[in-house]
């Protein structure tokens, strides 16, 4: 077992801050979308009032493409989370006291951990191809005229299913991070069940954010749809005008998305800690010096892939 618990010291040494870094860049991949919807926006109003027309199309191509990169960035943050979940069961499979819980549930219940990260897995790559989906179908936007309604329609149409991709998403953190605060009371270790509550307690932080930025964009889909049935040809700086406040309340879940995935990744790396620090023998989170010039050098790397 000694062994096993060596080469899981391995593995999360690398992934632990591998998987930090693409939270990050899943939050601010997520925090540019709202930025460049409110600026999408704005620069309808503008269009309104001057036709500025290449600034509009400016934004309608920002908006697509931050769409678009969150997509991918979301299939690589799945796989990394994917191969940490799998080091987080081997642990659980070879740890007793965790795998009577995880078999019979601390309460009674079943705790299946298994069957909740297929489906957090699986549900993350949906909305990632949703969100790919989206900012495609961005990118055929029309500013009047015709089409225009049929382009607007059809967008809303792509937002709602991300919209739902996201929810479901927020089911999956709410059932892990329900999972993981019954796991902190299990390893007859104090450091690794306080970092597993730590970590349940972020994964239900991040649900609550994800369903509310799911409420979001739903509500604007329903903007845009009701305003198709009532007032006929759907024009961006009308839109603009009449539903601003709901993007600027995106933009606001965004942004706290962000804080709190950014949080989740660092609660990973805390439980990576205490599991190494268990296989060790001691207990304790590792702090080593390697471990820390890993970490600054991945978040180097996560600030100039966003520029």
């Amino acid at each position: 077992m000694a062994s096993d618990f060596l080469k899981f010291d391995n593995f999360d040494e690398f992934f632990a801050h591998k998987l930090d870094h693409d939270f990050l860049k899943f939050g601010h991949d997520l925090d540019r979308v709202g930025d460049a919807l409110s600026d999408l926006f704005s620069a309808g109003l503008k269009f309104g009032e001057h036709h500025l027309a290449q600034d509009f199309k400016h934004a309608v191509d920002d908006v697509a493409f931050d769409f678009i990169k969150l997509g991918f960035d979301t299939l690589k943050l799945d796989d990394v989370l994917h191969k940490f979940d799998d080091a987080i069961l081997k642990f659980t499979d070879q740890t007793p006291a965790v795998n009577v819980l995880a078999e019979t549930g601390g309460d009674g219940g079943t705790l299946k951990l298994s069957d909740d990260f297929i489906k957090l897995d699986t549900d993350f790559q949906a909305a990632s191809f949703e969100a790919i989906k989206l900012g495609i179908d961005t990118l055929k936007l029309h500013i009047a005229g015709d089409g225009a309604n049929d382009s607007f329609i059809k967008w809303a149409g792509d937002l709602s299913d991300f919209s739902a991709g996201l929810h479901n998403v927020g089911d999956d953190f709410l059932k892990v991070g329900e999972d993981f605060l019954k796991l902190g009371n299990s390893s007859n270790s104090e450091t690794i069940d306080h970092a597993f509550i730590k970590l349940g307690g972020g994964a239900l932080k991040v649900s609550d954010d994800l369903h509310k930025v799911s409420d979001d964009f739903l509500k604007i889909v329903t903007d845009i749809t009701r305003s198709g049935d009532n007032f006929g040809t759907l024009k961006i700086d009308q839109l603009a005008l009449k539903f601003g406040d709901d993007f600027h309340k995106l933009d606001a879940d965004l942004h706290k998305l962000n804080t709190d995935v950014g949080a989740l990744g660092d609660d990973y790396i805390k439980l990576a800690g205490a599991l190494t620090g268990h296989g060790q023998g001691g207990g304790a989170t590792t702090n080593s010096s390697d471990g820390d010039a890993l970490h600054q050098l991945l978040q180097h790397a996560h600030d100039f892939s966003l520029l």
